[in-house]
């Protein structure tokens, strides 16, 4: 092969949607195996404080085969989903799932949004596995709040990988494992290639929350997620300001986002007076159990057991949430395991900014990286300076696999 035809043959940030829609059919069953997807998904769905989304319109945006969609219809049961994907191939593997009417798909890249009919207002976006494959995040971002009423969430759900020992685990369990089972259970190995690479040079936590303020929005934070892909994935929460009206004022949300329990800066919908009840333990900032914007995760939002989370029936989930009452997913999609959306195949790039991509799967794959290490990202303010230190740690020998 010559080189123009080899260039022309490489992922770039405009081209890896095509990348995608080559291991479409294959990428449920990947990303199927590994502990905690799906589950962690959800927790970065609950984290936006949406309750039980009556009356509400989201945003899906890279949603892939769909379990990000399965995520939010758990979580925020009663909201309209426009879910988005930059890949044909990805959303046929998608709709052939059964969906609540609430659902629609389309096929669209973030930059044509306007184009295909997707616009706004929305009262929450969800962007997993996307922002970390645009061209340019920043800009990415910033057509993200453009979209947004103000006052609602952004949920970003990614990877980032920051300090020595982030990079360290990333990189070995990535070579050792992920791109070895890419191949033999994806069938696009570049890809998984192309995604470990670009993790691991983004940057770390805190500049993706750098980008988010720079982007504009307000009162940002970020989560980690617990078990096996703790300190490598994470919630990265942002708010639309709330706009002043002419005098002065603030304008009120929505009344949708007021009945599920927004109110100015965070705070919880004034209730009745009650009994007082003993306080829970505090929950540590930025760790797995911090709910984010919410008040609290939902019980059913848990870490599942290692080797028990299977996707084949992903869809059946989101009925069963969504009370559509079409339980009955038996096509194609099921065999495919558990896809959730894979990085992003919206917006049809991969950004210069990426933390990469979730693929990582098989009942044989090693425990998991250390959930204890001490580089944890942890709510932003208070901790940067704990988030800038660990780039001085010493790398540690991984001790399992990260999802890519």
């Amino acid at each position: 092969m010559n080189g123009a035809a080899s260039q022309s043959d490489e992922i770039r940030p405009s081209t890896v949607h095509r990348a995608y829609g080559r291991g479409a059919g294959g990428y449920d069953a990947f990303v199927g195996m590994i502990p905690g997807y799906r589950t962690h998904l959800r927790v970065s769905a609950s984290r936006m404080g949406l309750g039980d989304g009556h009356g509400l319109r989201l945003l899906d945006i890279g949603c892939g085969t769909g379990v990000s969609t399965e995520a939010l219809l758990t979580t925020v049961r009663g909201a309209e989903v426009v879910a988005v994907d930059a890949s044909a191939e990805m959303l046929a593997v998608a709709r052939r799932k059964n969906w609540s009417p609430r659902v629609s798909f389309v096929h669209t890249k973030l930059e044509t949004l306007t184009e295909a009919g997707v616009d706004g207002p929305f009262d929450g976006i969800f962007a997993s596995y996307l922002v970390s494959n645009l061209p340019d995040a920043e800009h990415g971002l910033r057509r993200l709040l453009s979209l947004l009423r103000p006052g609602a969430p952004l949920a970003v759900h990614d990877y980032a990988v920051g300090g020595t020992r982030g990079r360290a685990r990333w990189m070995t369990a990535g070579w050792s494992y992920l791109v070895p089972m890419a191949a033999a259970r994806w069938g696009v190995a570049d890809l998984a290639r192309y995604r470990l690479r670009r993790v691991a040079g983004a940057g770390g936590p805190e500049q993706m929350v750098h980008r988010m303020e720079r982007a504009g929005f307000d009162d940002v934070r970020v989560q980690t997620v617990g078990g096996t892909q703790q300190h490598l994935v994470h919630t990265f929460l942002g708010r639309r300001a709330d706009e002043p009206d002419v005098v002065g004022e603030r304008h009120a949300r929505s009344s949708a986002l007021a009945a599920a329990g927004w109110r100015p800066g965070g705070a919880p919908a004034p209730e009745p007076a009650a009994e007082p009840v003993e306080q829970a333990e505090p929950v540590e900032p930025g760790g797995p159990e911090d709910p984010g914007y919410a008040r609290e995760l939902p019980e059913d939002v848990h870490e599942d057991p290692a080797g028990t989370e299977h996707d084949g029936d992903a869809d059946t989930a989101a009925d069963r949430a969504a009370g559509s009452g079409t339980d009955t997913d038996t096509d194609a999609d099921t065999d495919t395991g558990s896809g959730t959306d894979r990085d992003g195949d919206t917006g049809g790039a991969t950004g210069a900014d990426d933390p990469g991509t979730d693929h990582a799967t098989g009942t044989d794959r090693p425990a998991g990286p250390d959930a204890a290490e001490t580089d944890r990202p942890r709510g932003h303010g208070a901790t940067r300076a704990g988030l800038a230190a660990a780039d001085d740690e010493p790398p540690t020998p991984p001790t399992g696999t990260p999802k890519v």
